[in-house]
C-alpha cells in the first residue's frame, strides 16, 4: 500500500491501489517460427546471385557419337541497397522536473530519474524497431515486396523491389472452395503443399509447410465438417474439446496462446489475426487479411534472409553490422541528452516460388 495526497483535498490521504500501463500488444509471429536467417554485412549493398537449376536426362550414344554436353542453368543477380531505418529522441530537463515515478507502487513518492526516462524511451524505441522489422517481414510473406515505404527502394515498377518480378516468376494463388459445409478440402490442400515444396528447390533442408491464415479464413477451417472428424477420429483426439470451444491447438512450434494452430496433412495451420499493429488513429491492423493465408516453407536454409547494414559512423563503417544501433550525446549547455537509434536491413525472399497466396470468398 502506498499512500498520495487527494488531488481534490489536499488535506487528505488516499491510497494508491495499482499502476497501469497501457502498452499495444506485440507478437512477432516470425520470430516465434524462425523462419529467417540473419546475415550481417559489413557493407550496404548486397548482391544476391542466383542459378535456375535445371533437370537432365542422359541419352545413349553409339560408341563413335560425340559425347552429349550439359546445359548449366540460367543465371540472376540482383544488387539491392539496405535500407536505413533511423529513430530518434530526447531526455530534456522537462521529462524529470517534479515528474513522480510510476513504475510501481513502491516507487510512488519518488521523483523521476534520467535512469527511469532513459529506460523508458529504450523500451519504446525497441519496441517501434521490433515491430517495424516484423511488419517488413510479413509485408515481405504477405506480397514478395521489400519493406521501403518512403520509396528508397523504388524501381521502375513500383515504389519498391517485388522479389516475384525480379525472378520472373507469377505466385500461386488458389481459391478454397471445400470449406464451407460438409467439403472436403484434403484435395485442395494437398495442392498447395504440392507447390510449396515446389518452390523450394535448391533450398537446403526438408521443409515444414505452415499455413499463415487471416481469421476468418481459420475459423472456416476449423468450423468444417470434415476437419472435425478428421481431428475426432482419426488424428489428434485431444484436440476434440477444443475444436468445440473454439481455441484449437497442438503447436508445433511454441506459438504464444495468441495463436490457434491446426496441424493437418502435412501443413500446420496459424490463426495470424491477432499478427498485426495498432496504428495512431487506434485503429489495428492485421498483417493478413481476414479471408486470406500464405503457405510457406519453414526450416530451409537461406530461403528467407534479412541483411543488416552497419551504421554510418566512423566506429561501425566497414565492420559486421550490428542488427540495431543506439548512441547517446549530452549537449555542451547541459539541457539535453539527445537519443538515436537505428536499424538497417533488407529482408529477401530468394525462393518466391515456395510461397502461395490461398483464399476464400
Amino acid at each position: 500500500m502506498a499512500l498520495v495526497l487527494n488531488r481534490g483535498n489536499q488535506n487528505q490521504w488516499v491510497d494508491l491501489t495499482d499502476i497501469l500501463v497501457d502498452v499495444p500488444r506485440q507478437s512477432l509471429i516470425t520470430d516465434s517460427l524462425g523462419i529467417f536467417e540473419d546475415n550481417f554485412s559489413p557493407v550496404k549493398t548486397v548482391e544476391i546471385r542466383r542459378t535456375q537449376g535445371v533437370s537432365h536426362l542422359v541419352v545413349d550414344r553409339n560408341w563413335d557419337e560425340r559425347n552429349s554436353n550439359i546445359v548449366g542453368g540460367a543465371k540472376q543477380s540482383l544488387q539491392l541497397a539496405i535500407p536505413h531505418f533511423p529513430l530518434d529522441d530526447a531526455i530534456t530537463p522537462n521529462d524529470i522536473d517534479a515528474t513522480v515515478q510510476v513504475n510501481s507502487i513502491q516507487e510512488a513518492m519518488g521523483l523521476e530519474t534520467v535512469a527511469n526516462v532513459r529506460l523508458d524511451k529504450m523500451t519504446n524505441l525497441r519496441a517501434a524497431h521490433d515491430l517495424t522489422k516484423e511488419a517488413a517481414r510479413m509485408e515481405l510473406i504477405v506480397d514478395g515486396t521489400a519493406y521501403a515505404p518512403n520509396g528508397t527502394l523504388r524501381t521502375s515498377y513500383g515504389k519498391t523491389v517485388n522479389f516475384y518480378t525480379e525472378f520472373g516468376i507469377t505466385r500461386t494463388e488458389t481459391e478454397i472452395t471445400t470449406f464451407a459445409g460438409v467439403g472436403d478440402p484434403r484435395s485442395q490442400i494437398e495442392g498447395i503443399r504440392k507447390a510449396v515444396v515446389s518452390g523450394t528447390r535448391g533450398a537446403i533442408g526438408v521443409p515444414r509447410v505452415v499455413a499463415l491464415c487471416g481469421a476468418a479464413y481459420f475459423d472456416a477451417l476449423a468450423s468444417n465438417s470434415f476437419v472435425n472428424d478428421a481431428v475426432k477420429y482419426q488424428q489428434m483426439p485431444g484436440l476434440s474439446r477444443e475444436l468445440l470451444v473454439g481455441r484449437p491447438d497442438n503447436n508445433p512450434f511454441g506459438l504464444n496462446g495468441l495463436y490457434r494452430t491446426l496441424d493437418l496433412w502435412g501443413v500446420t495451420f496459424v490463426d495470424a489475426g491477432e499478427a498485426g499493429y495498432t496504428n495512431l488513429a487506434g485503429t489495428f491492423v492485421p498483417f493478413i487479411g481476414a479471408k486470406e493465408a500464405r503457405f510457406l516453407p519453414v526450416g530451409l536454409r537461406g530461403a528467407f534472409k534479412t541483411y543488416y547494414a552497419p551504421c554510418q559512423k566512423f566506429s561501425t563503417i566497414n565492420r559486421a553490422a550490428q542488427g540495431s544501433y543506439w548512441f547517446e550525446y549530452a549537449n555542451e549547455k547541459d539541457s539535453k541528452i539527445e537519443i538515436e537509434s537505428e536499424q538497417n536491413f533488407l529482408n529477401a525472399l530468394l525462393f518466391p516460388a515456395s510461397v502461395v497466396r490461398s483464399y476464400i470468398a
